[in-house]
């Protein structure tokens, strides 16, 4: 067998480089310590140096702001899908709580009314649109049972709604005042003139209002309180427009309701005047009802 021959011997083993090293770095510290010259050349290298150590430093810094941003984003979604989780559930809440306020809102106006109109008003609640399924008719809460006769007139916290036409002990009709047979005794509040406002099936209608007199938009038309059924003052209307129409001797007007027909939940109902309900018997109904 052949035997390879290394020329190249090493000069300094592992072991003298360890020794040689470490004199070499205590040297050095010592150096370091007592001879300012060195210091500065140790600046000199840091600064040298601190453009690589920048670039090196650069991976990890961009793990850690990428590490942070997703962080960051995650959490900003998910505050965010709570906030709009709270912003609907607050939406919602004012939602159903807006009926409620409305209702609490007409309550207190009643309420505020009704030693006004007369202590013996019966408050009442509208639960449906009657026996007959027309927008002119409505059914009440109240009775006979709590003093309810046909005839009674009937108010929201706005305006005359409409007058009982049928009774039952626990419950009453009502029929609002755009009816086609509705004739309600009125006068223009701000200047006395009385007249009469007649039901239209949709709306109310001022047919025989002279023009010699004085009739304006946004003039308020009242109970006159001249037929005994209806206390003098409830709003009826509002005059939307008032034309003086050419050919005829009468105002061509619009008019609003005062109350709200088709919304409220809540009614004054009014007693007569004893001598109105002496003239009008429990069987009938004002206006008539229709076969």
């Amino acid at each position: 067998m052949s035997q390879e021959i290394n020329f190249v011997s090493p000069i300094i083993t592992p072991a003298g480089k360890l020794v040689l090293l470490g004199m070499l770095s205590m040297a050095l510290m010592v150096l370091d310590n007592r001879y300012a010259a060195l210091q500065q050349a140790k600046s000199y290298v840091a600064t040298g140096l601190y453009p690589l150590q920048w670039v090196a430093r650069q991976p990890a810094q961009w793990v850690r702001s990428g590490t942070s941003y997703m962080q960051d984003k995650q959490q900003l979604l998910v505050e965010n899908a709570r906030l709009k989780e709270g912003n609907a559930r607050l939406s919602m809440q004012l939602q159903l709580q807006a009926p409620a306020a409305r209702e609490l809102g007409e309550l207190k106006t009643l309420n505020r009314l009704q030693p006004l109109l007369t202590p013996q008003a019966v408050l009442a609640e509208i639960v449906s649109n009657g026996r007959i399924p027309q927008a002119d008719r409505i059914l009440i809460t109240k009775g006979s049972g709590s003093g309810i006769r046909v005839g009674d007139p009937v108010s929201d916290e706005q305006g005359l709604i409409g007058q009982v036409t049928a009774v039952q002990p626990a419950t009453a009709e009502v029929t609002l005042i755009n009816h086609r047979q509705f004739v309600i005794p009125a006068m223009v509040a701000e200047s006395g003139v009385r007249t009469l406002v007649y039901g239209r099936g949709d709306m109310l209608d001022l047919r025989y209002f002279p023009v010699s007199a004085e009739l304006k938009e946004g003039d308020l038309l009242v109970t006159s309180g001249i037929d005994s059924i209806y206390p003098a003052g409830i709003p009826i209307a509002k005059v939307l427009r008032a034309d003086r129409n050419s050919g005829t001797p009468y105002y061509r007007t619009t008019l609003q309701p005062a109350a709200h027909l088709n919304s409220s939940s809540y009614v004054l109902v009014i007693p007569q005047k004893p001598q109105a309900a002496a003239r009008l018997p429990e069987s009938a109904s004002a206006p008539a009802e229709e076969e």
